[in-house]
């Protein structure tokens, strides 16, 4: 499979949507977690450029915060497939007629809102990156963009989060509070009990937002 990948993670994560307003099916979502998975058509002469733009991405330290500043994504990826895997004799080679865009994103859900937050916030991004996709629907409105990811969506066959349970700013939160932690008990080594109350309820003071 011959590819260019570029992809953003903040934590763990299981794959695919629902259609725009049905129910979501159980394999798209685990946990607080919904998933999106797009395999979408790309013209030919895009594909070069795409390619390009998403390899340099990759390596932008600009581009990424740029995608990160939307805090409940875990994990976000783009692949431009030009044809599928290939496993060896018998199979045959399956050159695709297209270059495809694979997309795959997991993010505390509910999908709507993602999708509401990439049409309105990026849309020039999104543009850029699907608008010379076949019958793409160039945002804003975010309906058009939920209805044309509806058709192009696929259903996860496979799903993995260490933290089902836990959105982005409940594992960061975790993450301050376990450094604190381990700098509260490396400086209270030697204390007396006067100076570890003053210094513990420090921590606490320090740690509360994130509790």
């Amino acid at each position: 499979m011959n590819t260019v990948v570029t992809e953003q993670r903040r934590t763990p994560a299981r794959a695919a949507v629902p259609s725009a307003g049905a129910t979501p099916v159980p394999g798209n979502r685990l946990g607080r977690l919904f998933c999106l998975t797009l395999f979408t058509p790309i013209r030919r002469q895009w594909a070069p450029v795409l390619s390009a733009a998403l390899w340099i991405a990759k390596w932008v330290p600009f581009a990424q915060k740029h995608i990160l500043q939307f805090n409940f994504i875990h994990f976000v990826r783009w692949t431009v497939v030009r044809e599928m895997p290939y496993n060896g004799a018998p199979q045959v080679r399956d050159r695709l007629n297209y270059p495809y865009l694979f997309f795959e994103s997991n993010f505390d859900g509910p999908w709507q809102h993602y999708i509401d937050a990439f049409a309105y916030v990026i849309p020039a991004d999104i543009r850029f990156v699907w608008g010379r996709g076949i019958a793409f629907p160039g945002p804003p409105p975010a309906e058009p963009l939920k209805a044309w990811i509806a058709m192009n969506s696929m259903e996860g066959g496979s799903y993995y989060c260490a933290y089902p349970e836990a959105s982005t700013r409940m594992v960061a939160s975790a993450l301050t509070v376990r450094t604190a932690l381990d700098q509260l008990i490396a400086d209270s080594s030697g204390m007396d009990a006067t100076d570890f109350k003053a210094r513990y309820e420090r921590f606490l003071c320090d740690v509360q937002g994130h509790l």
